[in-house]
């Protein structure tokens, strides 16, 4: 795949930052559990951006009442 990638001329530059950080990822699977709360917040926020209906919630409020 690599080769007909480079043949086709379809070679994108990789920064030495991203490589780093690939291998990184690579070397280091499982998240911590600070790592693993930070991204299910953000996957709730990015659920609730993009589909803002899907989980309306009803609350109590003081004005319910009248």
């Amino acid at each position: 795949m690599k080769s007909l990638r480079a043949f086709l001329g379809l070679n994108y530059y990789t920064s030495e930052l991203d490589q780093f950080l690939t291998e990184f990822d690579h070397k280091h699977p499982t998240l911590t559990l600070s790592q693993r709360k930070e991204k299910e917040k953000y996957q709730r926020i990015y659920k609730l951006r993009d589909n803002p209906n899907a989980q309306k919630q009803e609350q109590d409020t003081f004005w319910d009442q009248f």
